[in-house]
């Protein structure tokens, strides 16, 4: 079974109400990212970070990879909390170390205060890699090997190498948004807006290459389980409209006159150089 620690990034810096929606939001996404790809987790919440848990390891990871609002992902196993049992699972994992090689512990301590600091912590599982392991050097700057642990009042993980998440806000906390997608150019533009927490639905164009962003978009089934917007609603009303080229575009949304509601033209590119644009192109689309 896969295990992941996951971190929210920008939702922890909202206030308490809005960090709870958002953090509700985001789990909810998550679990119905892994159901659009034939994967099942369990997710729970605990201080800020989010731990993950499924067997379809590659599912998962695309899942987690694709989901707005997450910031990192490190994929972790549990281990014993005590300094020689973590030195000895890390050196095995590592396989065979040649003479020189420098390593550095980096330990980040969750809740209550116990009998270790992070910093103490670190040190003694230092010094246990070093009795086992005499050939490695300590460097805190540069090292070739940075192990890498999670220590809780209860447990540790001991984590693997760090994937950067896509960031930005959950999907739909910010509302539904329309979307003219006739050019590369208005896709990008919608993943911009979708990428701060939007989600979108189609004037015109195909939502097809952004439906792994969003399940949404996948799946009618998963749009009617998701809510968008800060009223978490199943089927809001859009508050504006993203393309790269809105001259055409209307000004307002409603079927009866006094209910006409203005719309925001978004056009998000407004700024972006080339190589910018190059860049987010190959985030979005590979």
């Amino acid at each position: 079974m896969g295990q992941w620690i996951v971190r929210m990034g920008e939702s922890m810096l909202k206030s308490k109400p809005v960090r709870k929606h958002f953090t509700r939001v985001l789990k909810n996404t998550l679990i119905s990212q892994c159901r659009v790809r034939d994967a099942k987790v369990s997710v729970h919440v605990q201080g800020g970070l989010m731990f993950v848990n499924g067997d379809e390891a590659e599912k998962i990871e695309d899942a987690l990879l694709h989901t707005f609002g997450i910031y990192a992902i490190d994929p972790c196993s549990d281990v014993v909390a005590e300094p020689e049992k973590i030195a000895e699972s890390a050196l095995a994992e590592y396989g065979d170390i040649e003479e020189g090689v420098t390593f550095a512990v980096r330990c980040k301590r969750h809740g209550e205060k116990g009998k270790w600091t992070s910093q103490t912590f670190a040190g003694a599982i230092g010094a246990a890699v070093l009795e086992r392991a005499p050939q490695l050097k300590v460097d805190l700057s540069n090292p070739d090997w940075e192990l890498r642990v999670a220590l809780f009042p209860d447990r540790a993980n001991l984590l693997g190498e760090r994937i950067m998440g896509p960031g930005g806000l959950p999907s739909g906390v910010q509302g539904l948004v329309l979307a003219h997608l006739e050019t590369e150019l208005d896709l990008i533009s919608a993943w911009l807006i979708m990428h701060r927490g939007c989600r979108i639905q189609a004037v015109s164009g195909s939502t097809q290459n952004l439906e792994s962003w969003d399940p949404a978009l996948k799946s009618e089934g998963e749009a009617k389980k998701l809510v968008t917007g800060p009223g978490r609603k199943h089927n809001p009303e859009p508050w504006g409209i993203v393309g790269a080229n809105l001259n055409d575009a209307p000004t307002t949304v409603g079927k009866e006159e006094l209910v006409k509601i203005p719309l925001a033209h978004l056009e998000p590119l407004i700024g972006w150089s080339e190589n910018e644009i190059d860049e987010l192109r190959l985030q979005i689309f590979n």
